[in-house]
């Protein structure tokens, strides 16, 4: 039963990830869009850099184009999510995100025929209301969506998008799986660095900081890269609903090092924690997990 533990690494990882793309984006990079371009690129020259000592195996050129496909689509899937949280709080950005899931199994049913049951759709209502509940804000006597509603929705088609294309893709060999994968993610988003305004951006932080940049680009692609391969391996030894029902307890642990961080180290993530807000979020984060989960096992 060893692969739990390993299924699990994935959203511990990815949620300290998650909180260093805010503070990316918070001390930084403004520009969410330039900082997720950053994080890509970076993760493709960290898997360069890697295969030197982990020699990748032999795909066909049709597989490699493949995985370099859904790889851009999953970095600008990525330069959407860090887009969307530059604009609001992690814990809320992070639950938007749960939509892909829906999204996915919708995807499998319209291209791959499989079948959704009375139990998806009680799902699908279960995380929509969910992702609703967390997103909704009073301002001004009105009830407003999150500024990170539209991002994270364009994120979540995006990563649907590529998931569907590694749908079936053998993980026999996780590790050239991922080296191709994040390849895809710095190929699809050099090309964004010819827009000046981003690449002006871009050059304007480094000049700033560049030390300190670098270190955070590396810390955040050292939980990401660690996530992923972890993923990949847990799918190989264990249920697939299971390690994604797992995976997607980064949710809560994210909700629970912002609130941890927000009342006792402000200075790094500062999120609104009133008891009417905390109801709010853990509210809406047990109804989407229980959706996930219902997704997934029922």
């Amino acid at each position: 039963m060893e692969w739990i533990l390993i299924a699990l690494v994935p959203a511990v990882v990815w949620s300290f990830a998650v909180l260093c793309d805010k503070i990316l984006v918070s001390r930084f990079i403004k520009d969410g869009i330039i900082a997720g371009i950053l994080t890509n690129i970076s993760s493709s020259i960290i898997v360069l850099l890697l295969a030197l000592f982990c020699p990748i195996a032999y795909l066909p050129l049709n597989a490699i184009l493949l995985i370099l496909l859904a790889g851009a689509l999953w970095g600008w899937s990525r330069i959407f999510f860090v887009k969307g949280i530059s604009l609001d709080e992690a814990t809320r950005v992070v639950a938007i995100g749960n939509v892909s899931p829906v999204i996915i199994l919708l995807g499998s049913a319209l291209f791959f025929g499989e079948a959704l049951t009375g139990a998806h759709f009680l799902a699908f209502a279960l995380i929509f209301a969910g992702i609703i509940w967390v997103s909704l804000r009073k301002s001004k006597g009105a009830l407003h969506f999150s500024p990170a509603m539209l991002w994270m929705l364009l994120s979540a088609i995006l990563f649907a998008a590529s998931t569907l294309l590694l749908k079936g893709r053998g993980m026999d060999d996780w590790w050239t799986v991922l080296f191709w994968l994040n390849l895809g993610f710095g190929l699809g988003s050099v090309p964004l660095l010819a827009k000046r305004s981003y690449f002006s951006g871009a050059r304007r932080a480094f000049s700033r900081n560049a030390f300190a940049l670098l270190g955070m680009l590396l810390l955040i692609n050292a939980f990401t890269l660690s996530g992923r391969a972890a993923y990949f391996v847990a799918l190989g030894l264990g249920p697939a609903a299971l390690v994604s029902v797992l995976a997607s307890l980064q949710t809560a642990i994210v909700f629970i090092i912002a609130l941890l961080l927000s009342l006792y180290a402000p200075s790094i993530i500062k999120e609104e924690c009133t008891l009417r807000i905390f109801i709010n979020k853990l509210g809406a984060i047990i109804i989407i997990l229980l959706g996930i989960a219902l997704l997934y096992l029922g």
